[in-house]
Parts: structure tokens; sequence; C-alpha cells
């Protein structure tokens, strides 16, 4: 059987993979750390986060709102410690995770990048997490 023969029968791992996406949505409520210890997100979170993981890992453990859901489909919430705030979301459509770290106050990791426009739908989460970046950040959708 060819590729898309298989993809059209829903055989290959990304269709499994999507299947859990829908289920982030339910950790609405939860702390940050929750959509990242989250199966679908914790392993792209780590390899995203490579020479910052414990900083990353400290700060979704620090005080935060609970997760919250914009547009029906992103899931999106922050951690905050004296060192350092990172703001985490992802969408469950696309299955794309969204990463912005400051340490100190001052941004060092950004997922997309900085200079790439940011889904419009997490401007105003962004704007809670850290209202200055969010004034020079890119959103476009």
């Amino acid at each position: 059987m060819n590729r898309r023969a298989l993809l059209a029968l829903g055989l290959l791992a990304p269709v499994t993979a999507w299947a859990q996406a829908p289920e982030v949505l339910e950790l609405a409520g939860q702390p940050v750390l929750e959509l990242a210890r989250h199966p679908t997100v914790g392993p792209r979170l780590r390899s995203m986060s490579a020479g910052r993981q414990r900083i990353v890992s400290d700060a979704l453990r620090g005080a935060g709102p609970p997760l919250a859901i914009t547009d029906g489909h992103w899931v999106h919430g922050y951690g905050v410690t004296e060192q350092a705030r990172v703001f985490l979301a992802f969408d469950t459509n696309t299955e794309s995770v969204v990463i912005l770290l400051l340490e100190e106050g001052r941004p060092s990791l950004f997922i997309p990048p900085r200079v790439a426009p940011w889904p419009a739908a997490l401007r105003p989460a962004v704007r809670e997490f850290a209202p200055e970046m969010a004034a020079v950040m890119r959103f476009t959708g």
C-alpha cells in the first residue's frame, strides 16, 4: 500500500497525534505546567527549549493564571518566577507550540522567532503576560 492509501485509511502516526490534540482543551483551568506535561506538547517543548530547559521548567512551575482557551483551539498560560517568565501556548488545530521566555525581564527565547508573525488570537494573552513585548511583536491572522 502506498503512502496516500495509508493516509486515506488514517493509519499513519500523525493522525494518531491529531486525535490527541483536542483533549488538550480539557486542561483549561489547570496550571500551565499541565500543558507542558501533556504528551502532545511535552516532547516538542523539550526540544524547542534546548539550552533553556531548566529555566523554562522552573518558570512553568511558577505562579500564573490557570490555562485559558482562545478562539476555541488555542490553549495558553504562563508561569512567573523571580528569574524568568514563560508564556506557553498550543494550537489544537495545527499542533503548533508557541513559547516566549523572558529572563530577568529580557527576551531570551521566541518560538516562533521574534521577527516572524505570531497568531493574532494570542495578542491579548501575550499583552497580559508581557505588555512591553506585545507592543513590539507582529501578530497576523
